[in-house]
């Protein structure tokens, strides 16, 4: 029974890895939702273990196992802590498979410096980035567990190296094969802007081979001038979008998007809400109907005392610690050529959590 079992397991592994290189010629709503489970897994943690920079793994896909995690520090507020971002998984049957998976803004510094996105600056001859996509990039490191299996031990590549020569020396640790290693890259939201940079200067440099990059909810990264050099580099990317979600219509000038855009649109099945028409949950309740919408943001509203217990869409925590503050207004303004200057305000309200 167990030798079957292990069959079985084996079996899906192939196919799994056989819809891998599937994907390089053909998108793949299934394959997406994996991806974006990972990212899923990376916000849990984050709420499950706030302010610890390498909480425990959780939730992660069957078959793979956590070797890194990716911290970053703000910019803006000088002398903060390192803070949880993302991770590093490995397949447990095929040790050259990797995943890097990066989560989004979950508080109201990473807000600030989303904010300062507005404003283009070059980006190492590749064009031209939001400046604040590019600062969060540059703060990036990986921290990997020493001992295999075990996440009490740490060891540290600070950041003396970019993020995208970390991430090779991490997976030219762990490896089997280093040269028969690929590395597939998901994000969501701000952690998208922070993968479609990595996957660009990993790239660029030659480091590790990227089978693929699935996004969700992107913002514009760049200038055109940036998206066609990322669109030139010939990795296979899907851009997956909620037509009502206004997060991937951000920044508005001199901003292009990267190919190559899947639209889905929520339509009445979800609550208008920025948070719940931003919210990964409902990404990939509508890539997967079968995956579970958050209570609070599926139409029409349930009533809480027959409603079953489902995970929270996020970032509901991070509601809660705002609700007890007053209504704040954050503006950005950002000058033109002809001397006028374009006013953008975002209005940052009291949440009550159900």
């Amino acid at each position: 029974m167990m030798a079957k079992s292990r069959k079985t397991i084996a079996h899906r592994e192939r196919t799994r890895r056989n819809n891998v290189r599937e994907s390089v010629v053909g998108y793949n709503p299934n394959l997406a939702v994996l991806y974006g489970q990972f990212v899923d897994s990376v916000y849990q943690m984050y709420e499950k273990y706030p302010g610890n920079p390498t909480p425990p793994a959780l939730a992660l896909p069957a078959g793979y196992k956590l070797i890194a995690w990716v911290q970053m520090m703000d910019f803006i507020i000088v002398g903060g802590d390192w803070t949880f971002y993302g991770l590093i998984a490995q397949s447990t049957t095929d040790e050259n498979n990797f995943v890097l998976a990066i989560r989004g803004t979950e508080n109201l510094e990473e807000w600030f410096d989303d904010l300062t996105s507005t404003v283009l600056v070059p980006w190492e001859n590749f064009g031209n980035v939001g400046y604040g996509f590019s600062r969060i990039y540059q703060t990036l490191r990986v921290v990997y567990a020493e001992t295999l299996g075990s996440t009490s031990a740490t060891h540290s590549f600070e950041p003396t190296s970019t993020f995208a020569h970390q991430v090779a020396a991490a997976v030219q640790r762990h490896a089997a094969n280093v040269t028969a290693s690929s590395v597939a890259v998901t994000g969501h939201s701000l952690g998208a802007a922070l993968a479609t940079l990595y996957v660009a200067h990993t790239a660029r440099n030659g480091l590790l081979n990227t089978p693929l990059i699935c996004t969700f909810a992107s913002p514009r990264v760049g200038d055109p001038v940036f998206a066609a050099k990322f669109n030139q580099l010939g990795i296979t990317s899907w851009r997956i979008i909620n037509e009502l979600d206004v997060v991937p219509k951000l920044p508005f000038l001199g901003f292009e998007h990267v190919q190559t855009v899947h639209s889905y649109n929520s339509g009445f099945s979800v609550i208008f809400s920025l948070g719940c028409l931003h919210s990964l949950t409902t990404y990939l309740h509508l890539l997967d109907l079968t995956q579970q919408l958050s209570d609070e943001c599926r139409w029409p509203p349930m009533v809480a005392a027959t409603a079953p217990l489902r995970r929270r869409v996020r970032p509901t925590k991070k509601a809660v610690a705002l609700s007890a503050q007053a209504q704040k207004d954050i503006a950005v303004s950002v000058p033109q050529d002809n001397d006028a200057t374009i006013n953008i305000t975002i209005k940052i309200g009291r949440t009550e959590e159900a």
